[in-house]
C-alpha cells in the first residue's frame, strides 16, 4: 500500500471494506473481487483510492486477500473475528492456518535429519550445531559429519549429551551410524593438544625443573610442566633468561636449529688488539747484475716458508696458515685481509656433521684455532674452527 503510515481515510476504506464483505449472504461472494470497490464507496464514502489503483480501491482489495481477510470475494472466518474484535477467535483462525511448528526430527541411517514444516527454534538450534544444514524451505534436511559433530565437541559438549538431547529430538531410536560416528569423532578428539607458549625450558635434569617449576619467585614466568624433562613458560626469553639468572641459575638460550645461541657479551675475549701488518722495506736503487737475476726468477710469488728466509706479510696470514691447513696461500692473505679491514667475506665450512655450506661473514674476530663472526645465513653470531674452513672467496 506505501511505506508512509496509514491515514484515517485508509482505515476507514479498510474498515468499510471488511463490513460491505460482511453484510453479503453467508457462503456467498462476488464471482469479480473488482466488484468489491462499489461497496467500499458505498459504506465509506470519504475513503480515497490510492493513485496506482486500475478499479476502483484494486490495492485495498489485494491487501486483503493476501492477509487471509478475503477468501473467494467473501470474508473469510479470520476476517469476521477480525471485525467483531474477538481475540480468542482471532487466534483460534490463525492458529488453524499457521500449522504448529515442528518438535521431532526424522534421523535416518543416511546421517541425515529430516523436518517437515518448520522446525522450532529449540530443534533448529539442535540441528545447527551437531550438524550441516542442506535444505531450508517446506522441508528442511542436516546432515551429520565428523566435522560437525567435532564443532560441538570443541564447545564443550559431551558424546553422552549429545546422544542424549538427539534421542529427546528424533521421532524414532537413533540409528547405528550417527551412534557409531559419535563415538568415532569424540575417540579421536583431543588425542593431539595445542599450548600457547612464549619459550620453552628443557633439560634432562628432572629434579632441577622440578625446582623450578615449585621457585616461588619464578612463578611469574607463567611455568607449566609438560613432560619431566619439559616446562612451558608464557614469559618470553629474553625476560626468562634474565629471571632464571638472577636467582642463580645458569640457562643458555637455543637458536632454531637447537644450537646453543652465543650472545654478544661472549665475543669479548681478548684485549689485545691483532698486530699491525708489516711495512715492507723501502726499496733502493737496483745493484748490478739484479735484473738478470729478476728476469730469471718465476713469475708467481713463491709460497712463504720462514725456516728458509721467505715471511709472511703479516703475522695473521702466519697465524690462519698453522690452523687453516685446508687453505691455499692466496686464501689465506683473502681472510687475513678482511679480518684486518673489518670487511665481509664469503667462506665454504665443513660442518661436524660432514655438511658443507657457503657462508657469508662479517664483524670477524680472529682467536686461534676459531674465527668468531656475524654469519649472515644465520643472522647471528656464530664462532668457526679454523681447520674446518675449506675456501674463502669474495663478496
Amino acid at each position: 500500500m506505501g511505506r508512509t503510515s496509514p491515514c484515517t481515510s485508509c482505515l476507514a476504506a479498510r474498515h468499510g471494506l471488511v463490513t460491505a464483505t460482511a453484510g453479503l449472504s453467508e457462503s456467498h461472494g462476488v464471482r469479480d473481487p473488482a466488484d468489491l470497490g462499489p461497496l467500499v464507496t458505498w459504506h465509506r464514502p470519504l475513503a480515497h483510492e490510492l493513485p496506482q489503483d486500475t478499479t476502483p480501491f484494486a490495492c485495498l482489495i489485494r491487501e486483503a486477500e493476501l492477509l487471509g481477510v478475503l477468501a473467494h470475494g467473501a470474508v473469510s472466518p479470520f476476517g469476521a473475528a477480525l471485525l467483531h474484535d474477538d481475540e480468542d477467535l482471532l487466534r483460534t483462525h490463525a492458529r488453524r492456518l499457521l500449522p504448529s511448528a515442528a518438535s521431532k526430527a526424522h534421523i535416518g541411517a543416511d546421517l541425515t535429519a529430516v523436518v517437515m514444516g518448520t522446525p522450532t527454534s529449540r530443534l533448529a538450534a539442535l540441528l545447527d550445531s551437531l550438524a550441516d544444514r542442506e535444505v531450508h524451505g517446506t522441508a528442511s534436511v542436516w546432515r551429520f559429519g565428523p566435522s560437525s559433530l567435532r564443532r560441538a565437541l570443541d564447545a564443550g559438549r559431551t558424546p553422552a549429551e549429545i546422544q542424549a538431547d538427539l534421542s529427546d529430538a528424533a521421532d524414532g531410536p537413533l540409528p547405528q551410524p550417527l551412534t557409531y560416528l559419535i563415538a568415532d569423532t569424540a575417540r579421536k578428539h583431543g588425542r593431539l593438544r595445542l599450548a600457547t607458549t612464549a619459550c620453552a625450558i628443557h633439560s634432562d635434569d628432572t629434579a632441577l625443573l622440578a625446582e623450578i617449576a615449585a621457585h616461588r619467585k619464578l612463578s611469574r614466568l607463567g611455568l607449566r610442566t609438560l613432560a619431566p624433562t619439559v616446562l612451558l613458560c608464557r614469559t618470553p626469553l629474553p625476560t626468562a633468561l634474565d629471571a632464571l639468572r638472577a636467582e642463580g641459575y645458569a640457562p643458555v638460550a637455543e637458536a632454531e636449529d637447537g644450537a646453543v645461541r652465543l650472545e654478544g657479551a661472549q665475543q669479548a675475549r681478548a684485549t689485545q688488539l691483532l698486530p699491525r701488518p708489516r711495512q715492507r722495506p723501502r726499496r733502493t736503487a737496483p745493484a748490478p747484475g739484479l735484473a738478470l737475476r729478476l728476469l730469471s726468477a718465476p713469475d708467481h710469488e713463491p709460497h712463504p716458508d720462514p725456516g728458509h728466509g721467505i715471511p709472511f706479510q703479516t703475522d695473521t696470514e702466519e697465524i690462519l696458515a698453522c690452523y687453516a691447513k685446508a687453505l691455499n696461500l692466496t686464501d689465506i692473505r683473502q681472510l687475513a685481509h678482511a679480518i684486518h679491514e673489518h670487511e665481509p667475506i664469503t667462506v665454504e665450512y665443513l660442518a661436524v656433521s660432514g655438511n658443507r655450506t657457503i657462508r657469508t661473514v662479517s664483524e670477524l674476530e680472529l682467536d686461534p684455532p676459531l674465527l668468531s663472526a656475524y654469519c649472515h645465513l644465520r643472522e647471528d653470531q656464530r664462532v668457526f674452527t679454523l681447520s674446518r674452513i675449506q675456501a674463502v672467496m669474495p663478496v
